[in-house]
Order: structure tokens, then sequence, then C-alpha cells
């Protein structure tokens, strides 16, 4: 079995000069490659001749018009042209979350007659709690006229930033998977106005929907699967925790399939999973959550926040709801310090780990803990670019102004601005500082003390 070895990264940072003081920051491009060949140092296999998750990302010319709009860094802006009783009934009803017809103007650009409806589960009620106007959207832009999309994008997610006092969480934690060679959904930010009168800066995201769907399978028909709560994928898991969103075969026959594989791979062994799962979607998943300390995912207490499709016969793990990384505190995981979490397991619930089979199975096998901790290494190599280069304070200066004069938005104005302050415990800077320099030391330790990747049964003793 071969040592893991640290991969020598080279992270190169491009940012754009003379952003601050407009709407627009650099983008977040921190390139990792390979050490050149001669080096000391030995490189993981990557398995770099296998293909990429099912998607190619070296064609550019698949991309849809829309990912130019998401990847230019920039504040954008949209008003809700929509009859003022309509959306009273948003303020005063958000739990009903029903359609109405909006008129979208996004960047002057008008989108007439498109749905729009509150979305959401726990933003949404933390709206409804702190009594503020602002609650979650989603815009369907093909709801009422078939085919209509804004730059080919069929529907977009408006989040209201409810746990994110930075406004960049979300947009962090989709990149990351973008820094290791995986599909994720777009962000980018738009500050909202009502019938012109100002409600708030949002995030938003890229839907994952056929848009999204054709994007990274070149396919929107199969079977596309959303979590709920408790989608642990053991055969005691409810029905009701994962929905079936897309597909015309309903029986939940492959589901069934991929949840008895599971149960019945012995701990080490491949058998034959990768008939049914792209595992390195899972592993890059697992991957990005536990170096980010995404408490709210697969292999925390929820289990939720992700969606499987079905392509070419096998499940793709696809990553969603990212608001949550980068935080130093949350429920239902010990230490209570997120920058400190252990990376050995991406679990960060008072759970076991054999209660989360795509942990518990996965990485049982040598190869797969092999590759988990590899893509770990360069998301931290990532995380360290970023706290090295001015790309945080390019960003907090593009949001200032916005974040400021935002009416609607749930914390303070110094709640931001702290966020940037690497010398306050609790504010994103800190925590990417202090989280690379923690991973660096804890991936060296396991490197150590682990010539050959841990194994399931010590995977579970650890746990």
């Amino acid at each position: 079995m071969k040592k893991f070895l640290a991969a020598a990264l080279t992270i190169t940072v491009l940012l754009m000069s003379g952003c601050r003081g407009n709407n627009k920051a650099a983008p977040l491009e921190i390139v990792i490659s390979s050490q050149a060949e001669g080096s000391d140092t030995e490189i993981i296999d990557n398995n770099d001749d296998e293909p990429n998750s099912g998607y190619d990302f070296s064609k550019e010319e698949k991309e849809p018009e829309y990912v130019n709009f998401f990847k230019e860094t920039a504040v954008h802006t949209i008003d809700f042209q929509m009859p003022a009783s309509d959306w009273d009934y948003f303020i005063n009803h958000p739990l009903a979350k029903t359609y109405r017809t909006v008129d979208v103007v996004i960047d002057g650009e008008m989108y007439e007659n498109a749905g729009i409806r509150t979305r959401g589960n726990t933003s949404l009620f933390a709206y409804i709690d702190y009594t503020k106007m602002r609650p979650p959207f989603e815009i369907k832009f093909d709801k009422y006229i078939k085919d209509r999309t804004f730059m080919g994008l069929d529907e977009l997610s408006l989040l209201n930033v409810v746990d994110d006092r930075a406004f960049l969480r979300e947009y962090i934690g989709y990149e990351a998977f973008r820094a290791i060679d995986s599909f994720a959904p777009y962000v980018t930010f738009f500050n909202i106005t009502v019938n012109g009168k100002l409600h708030g800066l949002y995030v938003g995201v890229e839907s994952v929907d056929s848009s999204f769907l054709e994007r990274v399978f070149n396919s929107h028909k199969h079977n596309l699967y959303k979590s709920e709560t408790q989608t642990t994928l053991l055969p005691t898991m409810s029905k009701s925790a994962i929905t079936q969103q897309k597909g015309s075969d309903e029986s939940r026959a492959d589901l069934n399939y991929l949840i008895k594989t599971l149960d019945k791979m012995k701990l080490g062994e491949k058998e034959n999973i990768e008939d049914i799962l792209d595992v390195d979607s899972v592993l890059k998943y697992l991957a990005v959550n536990a170096v980010l300390h995404n408490w709210d995912d697969y292999a925390g207490y929820y289990a939720h926040n992700f969606y499987m499709y079905v392509n070419d016969g096998k499940f793709y793990f696809i990553p969603w709801d990212m608001n949550e990384v980068c935080l130093q505190w949350q429920r239902h995981y010990d230490p209570s310090d997120g920058s400190r979490q252990d990376i050995a397991s991406p679990i960060t619930g008072d759970i076991s780990v054999s209660q989360r089979p795509l942990v518990n199975k996965l990485l049982a096998v040598n190869e797969y803990y092999n590759k988990y901790l590899n893509y770990c290494e360069q998301l931290n190599e990532w995380l360290k670019g970023i706290d090295e280069s001015g790309w945080l304070i390019d960003m907090r200066d593009m949001l200032d102004e916005y974040v400021k004069n935002d009416p609607t938005k749930f914390y303070d104005y110094s709640s931001f601005t702290y966020q940037f302050n690497k010398a306050i415990r609790n504010g994103l800077s800190y925590f990417i500082h202090d989280r690379w320099v923690y991973l660096t030391k804890r991936l060296e330790q396991i490197r150590l003390a682990n010539k050959n990747p841990i194994t399931g049964a010590e995977l579970i003793a650890n746990n």
C-alpha cells in the first residue's frame, strides 16, 4: 500500500486590481496543481486517468450563458414587480410556499410572468422567529411560460442568509467543490428591491433543477432525489426522509438497491458499489464538508442537504445548502471549536459512524480513505491560499455598502465587519486561518500514525 504523503501544491491567487470601492471583487481563482516531476515529495495517486464524475470540465462550450453571469463576482440587482397584495401574502403566510406571478428585472432586463414563492426550512422558520420581513425565495422562470429561462437558468434560489453574518459562506462552500474539480451550484449576490423599494442583500444560488442537471450531466429526466432529514441510507430509513423530484420511474427500485448494496458491503471491501454509486462524488462531498466543518450535511446529526442524481445507472452526490460552513460553534457535536474539528472522520454530530453507511463503508476501503485524505489536503491548501491573499477583504469591500444599507438584515452592521477580523474568534477570517493551520498539523499526524490508511475497524473504534 502506497504511503500517504503530502501532495505538493502550488497556489496561484489571481486578484483583480482596483476592485475596491465598487460592486465587483476579484474572482476566487485559487488554482491547485501537482508538484513538478522530479520532486522529493511523493504524490498520492489520484487516478487521473479515470473519468471525472461524469462531467468534462475542460469543455467550456458546454456552459450555458448564465454561468458567465455567476462567474462575474459582483452584486447584481433584482426588482420584483408584483401587486402589493401578493407581496404581503408572502410576508404574512410564508409557510404556504404558494407561487405568485412576478415580473423580475435583473440588472435592468425584464423577465415577465415568472413564478415566485417562499422556500427553505430552517431559514424560513428563522425568518418567522426573527419577525423580519425577509423570507427566502425561489424564482421559477418557466413556471408559467414553457421553456422560459434567465440566460438558460430555469430556477434561482434566493437565500436570506439567516445564519451567515459574512454573506459569504454559501459562496465559499460551493467554490470549494470546484477547487477539487467537482461540480456544484453557482452562487452570486443580489440587492433586491420590491416595486422599487429596497428590500435587502440576498445570496443567489443556481437551483438543482433541469438547467443544472443539463449543465453537469447533459440530461435532466432521470431520477433526482432530495434529502429531507435523516436521509441515512440505512435499511431502517423512513421513506419520508427523501423525496423524488424528477424521473418517471417512481418505484424507488434504484434507491432501494443502493441502500441494499451499502448494507451488504463488508468493511474494507469495495464489492460492487462502483456499479451503482459514483464514489468519487461522495468522497469529495465528505472532504469539502469536513474541511469546511459543515456540521449540517450527510455526516452530521441531521443527515441531509444533498441531492442524488441517477446518471448512466449510477448515483451522483450533489451538494446543497452550504450556509453553515466555517462556523466555530454549532449544535450536536463536540468539541465546540469548529476550526479544530478532527479530519480523521467526517462525522460531526453526536452520532456513531455506523449510523452513516456512506462514511462507515466507503472510508473503510483503504483506497477510498486515501482519496478522501488527499482531497482534504488539497482543500486545506486552498484555504491557505484564501487566507494569505486579499480575497476576503475584496469581498468585504464589495458587499460593505449593501450590507450597511440593508433594511431587513438579521444582524447589525458590526456583526458583518467583525467576520473579517482575524483577531475575532467567531469570525470567518479567524476560522479560515485557524482551520488550515490546525489541519496542516493534523493531516501530518494522520500520515505519520497511519502509514497505511486507517482501517474500517479503527475508524469505528475512534468514533
